[in-house]
């Protein structure tokens, strides 16, 4: 492991290497030996094992098993403590700010609750009068582009429960089926964003993108939404870098590590 904090004195290079042991355990699906972490570390046995030896004094670090280790309840604790401090809210604020800044358009931000989406946040952009969904608001998870990115977040027998119950109308002439529900739950999986247009209020479209946690699961939808006019589809590409920029953002603040 290459030296990140040279000239600063051994406790802080000894502080830097255990911090390197605990991230190493926490992204490990099974218990490691302490072969294994000092190899994957590139430390020397004696210095990884000292390390261990400390981490485990303080609950940091557990052995399930004679020379094989893996997290300690100290490190849960902590954790919990810290995840007890992450709202959804709090840590998307800063991204949300940055779309607002960048599109001039009304943002919002959902999170589940039971079969609705409530709204959480929300930034008001140009024309935002048009927007009826205030905070604290919430929309059927079948209408809208926000709600319907969470609703396709659900485990399948989810959904299916979901679209088997009365399905609410809006502001569209007519009523979208189940079946239509359950492609576009489809086509949402599969794109990583929803779109909706007119369902919510008439001459409105919206884009929306999850918004994730440390694990990966879906907590919050962000979304873009201004007049039709605003949001043409000649811009769509262009107007879901900025989101998926904005749900990346979000994510890494609720501790999302990128793949690879």
């Amino acid at each position: 492991m290459a030296e990140r904090a040279a000239g600063t004195g051994e406790p802080v290079r000894v502080l830097v290497k255990a911090m390197a042991v605990l991230e190493l355990l926490a992204e490990a699906p099974d218990e490691l030996s302490l072969g294994d972490i000092a190899a994957r570390l590139e430390l020397n046995k004696s210095t990884c094992h000292r390390i261990l030896t400390t981490l485990a004094a303080g609950d940091f670090v557990e052995r399930p098993s004679p020379g094989t280790y893996r997290l300690g309840i100290g490190a849960f604790r902590v954790g919990s403590a810290m995840a007890r401090r992450l709202t959804v809210r709090e840590r998307a604020l800063p991204a949300m700010r940055e779309l607002y800044r960048h599109s001039g358009e009304t943002v919002f931000l959902l999170v589940l609750r039971g079969d609705e989406a409530v709204c959480v946040e929300r930034l008001d952009g140009r024309y935002a009068s048009t927007h009826t969904l205030r905070v604290g608001g919430t929309l059927p998870l079948h209408l809208g582009a926000g709600p319907r990115l969470l609703l396709s977040a659900l485990p399948d027998e989810q959904v299916e429960g979901y679209l088997a119950g009365p399905l609410q109308r809006r502001t569209s002439p007519t009523q979208a089926t189940a079946e239509q529900l359950r492609e576009e739950v489809r086509r949402i999986r599969a794109d990583g964003y929803a779109t909706s247009r007119d369902d919510v209020e008439l001459g409105v479209k919206a884009l929306s993108v999850p918004v994730r946690d440390h694990t990966g699961a879906t907590v919050g939808a962000l979304s873009l939404s201004g007049l039709t006019a605003h949001l043409p589809d000649s811009e769509q590409e262009h107007q879901l870098t900025l989101l998926r920029t904005a749900g990346d953002e979000a994510s890494r603040a609720l501790g999302l590590r990128a793949a690879g």
